[in-house]
């Protein structure tokens, strides 16, 4: 006997709702681990950020959690119109880019240890919250 899982895939307007209420999760709760990592000393204004000329503010992070859950929709859009099980691949995908994404710190001249392991969170929230909001069906 053999039993076939199928799932439900969610309207584009259910896709982007998740996206944006994940978006919003990830840019908030990154704020947050920003300013518990300023309070802290874990962001030194001697360490300058590349491609940014300056030290790390909030705007960055805010903005790089918000386009990180975009591009996250857009990938699950395309997985969910073009394939049968798109939960499944999204967390595939979802898990390695992560796993891609915890090397970009390390390319921070200077970077204390600290400032490296929030910024590796700040790479987890937005991941988990487009992981979870794409494909756990929550209704919004």
């Amino acid at each position: 006997m053999s039993t076939t899982l199928t799932q439900q895939k969610m309207s584009m307007r259910q896709i982007w709702k998740a996206g944006a209420v994940a978006a919003v999760v990830s840019a908030v709760v990154n704020a947050m681990l920003f300013f518990i990592g300023a309070a802290l000393g874990a962001f030194p204004e001697t360490v300058i950020i590349p491609n940014a000329g300056g030290p790390m503010t909030i705007m960055p992070v805010i903005v790089a959690s918000i386009i990180g859950v975009l591009g996250a929709t857009l990938v699950y859009l395309g997985l969910n119109q073009f394939t049968k099980n798109p939960n499944f691949l999204f967390r595939i995908v979802a898990i390695v880019v992560l796993v891609l994404s915890f090397a970009t710190p390390f390319s921070i001249p200077g970077a204390p240890f600290a400032m490296i392991l929030i910024l590796e969170l700040m790479h987890v929230v937005p991941a988990v919250a487009a992981i979870y909001m794409l494909t756990s069906n929550v209704k919004i």
